[in-house]
C-alpha cells in the first residue's frame, strides 16, 4: 500500500513525537533519581561520623558491559553498596521476586527488584577488588520517597531515616585505613568518566537486559 504524501507527514509526526515525549519522561525520571541519590548523600554526609568516603554515581565496566551504581560508601566496617529508589505509593515484593510492584493511586508498575539490581553491582566491584573478602560487601537499597512497604522487603530495605542508625549499628570492623585507600583508588581509577555519553550507554543497556515500564517516582 502506497501512503499519500499526507499520510507519510503524520506518521513521521507521530514517530517524532514519541521519540520528544519519551526523552522528557527519561530525563524527568532521571531528575527525581538524582533528587533520591541528593537525598542520600547529604544525610550521610552531614550524619554519619565514622570514617568513611562516599563515592556517587559511578559506572564501572563488567563482563564488556557497564553498570552504574549510586553510592559506595567505603567505612571502617565495610564497603555499602546503595541503590537509592525515590518512590512513592505501596511496594510489594520479596528478597526472591525477580521483580516488585509499586500501586500509586489506581496504576500498578512492575519494576525489576533493587537487591537483585544491587547484586550486580556487587559482583562487579568484587571482580575489581578480588583481594578482599566477600564478607566486606553490604547491600543496601533505600527509599527516599516517601513509599510505603506492604510486604517483608527484607533487611536490606530501607527508608532513609533509618540508613544513619542502620549504618552505625554494624560491625564488626572489616577495613583498616590502607584497605579503605586501596578500595576508593582502586575504584577512581577504574571507573568511566561521567558523562552524557556514559549514562546514555548505560541506561540503553539497562533496558536491552530489562525491559519494562517506567514506575513513578516520589514527587
Amino acid at each position: 500500500m502506497i501512503l499519500s504524501p499526507f499520510t507519510l507527514l503524520l506518521v513521521m509526526l507521530a514517530f517524532l513525537a514519541g521519540l520528544v515525549l519519551g526523552a522528557l519522561l527519561d530525563k524527568h525520571i532521571l531528575h527525581r533519581q538524582h533528587v533520591g541519590e541528593a537525598m542520600v548523600a547529604n544525610t550521610i554526609a552531614d550524619r554519619f561520623h565514622h570514617p568513611h568516603t562516599l563515592l556517587n554515581n559511578i559506572t564501572i565496566p563488567i563482563n564488556g558491559d557497564t553498570t552504574q551504581i549510586d553510592h559506595v560508601l567505603v567505612t571502617d566496617t565495610g564497603i555499602f553498596v546503595i541503590e537509592t529508589k525515590h518512590y512513592a505509593g505501596w511496594i510489594f515484593g520479596t528478597p526472591d521476586d525477580s521483580t516488585w510492584t509499586q500501586v500509586l493511586y489506581k496504576s500498578r508498575h512492575r519494576f525489576q527488584n533493587p537487591l537483585h539490581q544491587n547484586q550486580r553491582h556487587i559482583r562487579a566491584l568484587q571482580q575489581l577488588l578480588p583481594n578482599l573478602p566477600l564478607d566486606a560487601f553490604h547491600s543496601l537499597v533505600v527509599f527516599t520517597g516517601n513509599a510505603q512497604f506492604k510486604t517483608n522487603v527484607g533487611s536490606q530495605v530501607l527508608h532513609l531515616h533509618s540508613l544513619i542508625p542502620f549504618l552505625e549499628a554494624y560491625r564488626p570492623l572489616r577495613l583498616d585505613e590502607r584497605q579503605m585507600a586501596y578500595v576508593i583508588g582502586r575504584i577512581e581509577m577504574k571507573r568511566l568518566r561521567r558523562s552524557l555519553e556514559t549514562d546514555e550507554y548505560h541506561h540503553n543497556a539497562l533496558r536491552r537486559r530489562h525491559p519494562s515500564p517506567h514506575c513513578q517516582p516520589a514527587h
